[in-house]
């Protein structure tokens, strides 16, 4: 029985954890992303961002700046495919003002 209220009360804390908590993990997810897109490693900073999503969902700010710059590495991925560029050109375009109202 009592390890069973062990197990409780540490999965209780991480229940109530605040949203600004979220706010601070997910912007710090966000820099680690920025970092490995200026390194050029697209494929683990589009990782990161996905986790950002999955692990701090109230973290509005950071994923909102994380879809920009998830579409600005959609773009450099997109090397040499016209089309592809055009669209996400167009995507961050959308979503920069879009994010401005």
């Amino acid at each position: 029985m009592t390890q069973r209220i062990l197990w409780f009360v540490p999965l209780f804390m991480l229940s109530c954890s605040k949203p600004a908590n979220d706010e601070v993990q997910g912007a710090k997810m966000l820099r680690e992303a920025r970092a490995l897109y200026a390194d050029g490693h697209y494929d683990a900073a589009r990782d990161s961002i996905l986790s950002l999503r999955q692990h701090f969902p109230m973290a509005l700010e950071a994923r909102r700046q994380a879809i920009l710059l998830l579409d600005s590495i959609e773009l450099a991925a997109a090397e040499g495919d016209t089309l592809k560029q055009e669209f996400y050109r167009r995507k961050i375009s959308f979503d920069i003002e879009r994010f401005e109202r």
